[in-house]
């Protein structure tokens, strides 16, 4: 059994008290970037043996982050036999993502409208010797509202996800993987080319996802502390896309995991894309929470 520790980030805010009436922020520029903390290669404890951390986030994400993180993480003694190119595996975030971003919907009128994020892309190749087993993702955004008002980029709620990930025979006993579907290796599907490996991401005991079709939909919450722009909670959905999700994975009590299968001999993209809605409260909130880390997880089990 494994426990990586992750902690929880928290970045503060203020903004000048201003007056105006209660208005709905309609309009967004947004900065989005992610990078890796903590990664090992043990499953007894933090031990990065045999892990090479590549590339570096952007400084402006260092108050979020605690400074600079790498960006890629890549392992593994290349197999010549099923690697002939002599690739490692790998872990890599893709460049920092910015545009606009529109409040799409509104007390539940409209439909969500989404713009790109940062996805995360998976190098699958033959490899032998020490791989990665867990590390911690962080994920952050800087929003800065355009309409009906214009103000900096500011922090908002950043997303902390434990990674495990298992590296699998790729020509296990009698070809049979351990995954579904099509569990034989050279049947077409997942295993077609070897054993696919899992990918998977943690989320702490008070976050929820759905499955909309084959995506993945994470949210979570803020309230602008301006006066006169805070009688609206706004909405974060991260849809998550691209790659077969498993079912049923057991991380340990009190986390919720969502599993992907990632196919071998292959570069697996798990795309990352972001959407914004409001909800008018009756009273505004006592608390503003744009600017804080909001996903802290204690720990990170992972079980044989």
């Amino acid at each position: 059994m494994n426990k990586l520790k992750l902690t929880c980030l928290a970045a503060s805010l203020g903004f000048a008290s201003i007056s105006a009436n209660a208005a709905l922020i309609t309009d967004w520029d947004y900065l989005n970037e992610a990078g890796f903390d903590q990664w090992t290669s043990d499953a007894g404890s933090i031990d990065p043996t045999g892990i090479d951390a590549t590339g570096e986030t952007l400084d402006d994400f260092d108050p979020l982050f605690g400074g600079e993180l790498p960006k890629s993480l890549a392992w593994g003694d290349p197999y010549a036999a099923e690697n002939p190119d002599l690739k490692k595996s790998a872990l890599n975030i893709e460049d920092s993502k910015s545009g606009t971003v529109t409040t799409s919907v509104v007390d539940g009128v409209g439909a969500l409208a989404f713009s790109e994020g940062t996805g995360l892309v998976h190098e699958n190749w033959g490899v032998t010797g020490d791989t990665l087993v867990a590390a911690t993702l962080f994920d952050g955004l800087f929003l800065a509202p355009t309409a009906p008002v214009a103000f900096p980029l500011a922090p908002a709620p950043v997303l902390q996800f434990g990674v495990i990930f298992e590296e699998t025979y790729n020509t296990p006993t009698n070809n049979v993987c351990k995954y579904e579907p099509t569990q034989l290796v050279g049947q077409a599907g997942i295993n077609q080319e070897g054993c696919s490996d899992l990918f998977t991401i943690v989320l702490g005991p008070d976050v929820t996802y759905t499955e909309v079709g084959d995506d993945i939909y994470l949210t979570n919450s803020f309230v602008l502390p301006i006066p006169g722009y805070d009688d609206y909670v706004y909405t974060l959905t991260t849809r998550l896309q691209g790659l077969e999700v498993l079912g049923d994975i057991d991380c340990g009590p009190n986390a919720t995991c969502i599993g992907f299968l990632t196919e071998e001999d292959k570069t697996n993209e798990l795309k990352a894309g972001f959407a914004i809605s409001a909800a008018q409260v009756s009273e505004p909130g006592t608390l503003a929470i744009f600017g804080l880390g909001l996903l802290g997880l204690a720990a990170v089990r992972r079980r044989a």
